[in-house]
């Protein structure tokens, strides 16, 4: 065989092996640039006032990926009342080794948030999902969209069969767009009335504007305080598009805006068109509810709907109103309003 004719037989497969030798170079590069960076941000601050924690970490995902798995992870938010923490057994972030645009997230096992009410009392929920997950994506540096699933949890208060919440930046106006959707939550039997256990559908679509006062919180550089105190500044509200909730065999239909007052209390309407509210009614009955001062929003429209003509046909009209710290239904006071932050 002649020296050229070895040179076509050998060389590409010299080939294949001096690339394979490169990616894996730059994998483990790549990987332990990441797992430095990783240890070094556990124990510390990653954001203000977001402290990061795990008890140990496992890589891989070779050659085009890199899989993080993290035992223990627990995230504490800093807040106005005192710390809010995240606590998962496992979780797992995902990125090409090659660009970090989109990160996808996956958490497993018990769930435990914990977080300090306006009275700064303690509070704490656990839960245990079938399947959460979420995806950051970011463009030319800057955050563009961030989406949460869950799967088949079971809290407290009721079981959810999905849920979901989608954050992006809006293309066209300085906004971000804002959807959050459930459905068949089955509330537990405490939480029961006559209109059943299951609330079928949930859906919000709304615009959180402006949307320019976040762009700190999103880079990492700006508490989330901070950022809120600024968009509120720049008269910051949200808008609702749609809002629909379909509870037994009534249905919520409606919309309005919502922003805070100085105390951080929301401020607003929402105007709902309620149909199939003869359960609401036969609710109000049940609990001898007249119309006049509630306890809390649910009871004020079960008190307006026991007061209305009972035309089956018909549709309940319902303003939901925040104002100085107190809500309303209609003109009826229906409960106090809580800083949200």
């Amino acid at each position: 065989m002649r020296y050229s004719h070895r040179f076509f037989l050998y060389a590409p497969v010299a080939a294949l092996v001096v690339l394979a030798a490169a990616v894996a170079l730059y994998w483990n590069v790549s990987v332990q640039a990441f797992a430095k960076k990783l240890n070094a941000m556990n124990g510390a601050e990653v954001a203000p006032g977001v402290t990061l924690h795990f008890t140990s970490e496992s890589l891989g995902g070779f050659p085009f990926r890199i899989d993080a798995v993290l035992k223990n992870l627990r995230l504490d938010l800093a807040g106005s009342h005192g710390k809010a923490s995240w606590q998962t057994q496992k979780f797992a972030l995902h990125m090409l080794d090659y660009s970090s645009a989109t990160l996808v997230f996956e958490a497993a096992g018990e769930q435990q948030i914990s977080w300090h009410d306006a009275a700064g009392k303690a509070q704490s929920l656990a839960f245990l999902p079938g399947l959460l997950r979420a995806s950051a994506h970011s463009r030319s540096g800057r955050f563009d969209r961030f989406d949460v699933e869950l799967i088949d949890a079971h809290l407290p208060a009721f079981d959810i069969a999905r849920g979901e919440l989608h954050l992006r930046q809006d293309p066209k106006v300085d906004a971000l767009d804002l959807v959050a959707a459930a459905s068949d939550l089955h509330l537990l039997s405490t939480q029961r009335s006559a209109l059943g256990d299951v609330i079928s559908r949930f859906r919000l679509d709304a615009r959180l504007a402006p949307g320019g006062p976040w762009d700190g919180l999103f880079a990492g550089s700006s508490d989330w305080r901070k950022a809120a105190d600024a968009w509120r500044a720049h008269k910051g509200g949200l808008s609702v598009d749609h809002l629909e909730i379909a509870w037994g065999k009534a249905d919520a239909k409606g919309g309005g805006l919502l922003m805070l007052d100085g105390a951080h209390r929301p401020t607003g309407e929402i105007k709902l068109t309620v149909t199939g509210y003869q359960a609401l009614a036969e609710e109000a009955a049940r609990r001898h509810l007249a119309k006049g001062p509630q306890t809390s929003l649910l009871t004020g429209v079960m008190a307006e709907a026991g007061s209305a003509a009972r035309d089956p046909g018909s549709a309940l009209p319902v303003t939901l109103a925040f104002k100085d710290g107190l809500a309303y239904v209609d003109d009826t006071p229906a409960g106090f309003l809580k800083p949200v932050y």
